[in-house]
């Protein structure tokens, strides 16, 4: 009935659908109670659908509060600030809680990595270490923990720790390429021969960090997939090899996807598994640009070949679900190629011969995120030469 009156897709009916639905009934009045009282502060909090998981968050952990709503006022016209705000008063008795975590409580995502992100804040607002969470993705030392502390405003969960990881290691100057890699987009498993890679890139002087993402597309595919004709090799590692050398195979691999993407018949799976459904996430058009999602193989195969990058390689991911490959085209010609994740995130954009997009794109591109409601990774940055 509430679904009639207001519809599916209204504010309100977002808020009760992340607030009421599958909670017992003895918890209504609680819910009612919460929300009542937040409507008393400040009612466009209640309808941003953007903020409707945060709310219900909220609500869910109002009883381990540290402080009461009527105790606080908001600072902001901003709902993002003042909802960021709100969560600091209520949960964060020291107010120490990093800004990323806090700014955590905006996005729709819950879990990050495992980690449920609001009883993290909880946890440490009580003044308890971040060491000390339970059932963490990797464990952490004093060191990486103030690492993460003091990674920016914005991070995921995942890119505070890869931030801490790399300050261990003085290697921030790594972190955007770091994140623009697999180390980035891929969930934390293999952490030890990952950061092993890092340390391999910066021991050697003189290395464009721009290097770290295919490389470690280049090592993906030898340990997990392998590379013809050689089967996947699990056990492979660095040990023992020069940076020149895995350059070099590295553009050899590539130079081989090129050769094979001119060869007809060489589709590495059945055409059935060449076909995805992808993300949710609409395709745009303004003036000359135009952004289309690629839902086949032969149309990763010919962004590849025209653009001069590897990205026929993501085909597994596609399918799987963990992320779309979008292509911005200017009057017809293939530009940029930009992997979104399954979060809604763009977290790659590249061009020919894996270059980075220009000013002028990155508009098209922001018309598009707003449309589409996208987030543009921080990490996902304009080419040097224009910045």
């Amino acid at each position: 009935m509430l679904y009639e009156q207001l519809g599916a897709n209204s504010e309100l009916a977002q808020l009760y659908a992340a607030c009421v639905v599958g909670q017992p009934a003895e918890a209504h009045d609680n819910v009612r109670a919460v929300l009542l009282a937040l409507a008393s502060k400040s009612k466009s909090l209640l309808l941003r659908p953007e903020l409707a998981q945060g709310v219900a968050a909220v609500v869910e952990r109002y009883n381990r509060r540290v402080r009461e709503i009527t105790d606080w006022t908001p600072k902001s016209n901003n709902v993002f600030r003042q909802f960021k705000s709100l969560v600091r008063h209520l949960f964060d008795r020291y107010g120490n809680a990093p800004d990323w975590l806090i700014d955590s409580w905006t996005r729709s995502v819950r879990l990050e990595d495992g980690v449920d992100l609001a009883d993290l804040t909880l946890h440490l607002g009580q003044g308890s270490s971040l060491r000390s969470f339970p059932n963490l993705p990797v464990p952490l030392t004093k060191r990486l923990e103030h690492g993460m502390r003091e990674a920016p405003a914005g991070c995921t969960f995942r890119e505070a720790l890869r931030y801490a990881q790399l300050a261990a290691r003085n290697a921030l100057a790594w972190w955007g390429g770091v994140m623009e890699s697999r180390l980035g987009r891929e969930a934390l498993v293999d952490d030890e021969f990952w950061l092993s890679v890092v340390d391999f890139f910066v021991a050697t002087p003189m290395v464009d960090p721009w290097h770290f993402g295919p490389v470690c597309d280049w090592i993906y595919q030898k340990r997990s997939v392998g590379i013809e004709p050689e089967p996947a090799q699990p056990g492979f590692s660095l040990k023992g090899r020069s940076l020149p050398s895995v350059l070099a195979q590295t553009e050899r691999w590539h130079q081989a996807l090129a050769r094979q993407r001119r060869q007809s018949g060489d589709a590495p799976v059945s055409t059935a598994q060449t076909r995805w459904t992808g993300l949710p996430v609409a395709n745009f058009r303004a003036g000359s640009v135009s952004i289309e999602q690629l839902l086949t193989y032969e149309q990763l195969v010919e962004e590849g070949r025209a653009l001069h990058h590897c990205v026929a390689t993501y085909l597994y991911s596609c399918r799987q679900g963990r992320c779309g490959i979008f292509s911005l085209k200017v009057d017809g010609a293939r530009a940029l190629t930009m992997e979104v994740s399954a979060h809604r995130t763009v977290v790659q954009v590249r061009g020919k011969y894996n270059r980075r997009m220009t000013p002028i794109e990155r508009g098209s591109i922001n018309q598009w995120l707003g449309q589409a409601r996208l987030v543009l990774s921080k990490h996902a940055g304009v080419e040097e030469q224009y910045a």
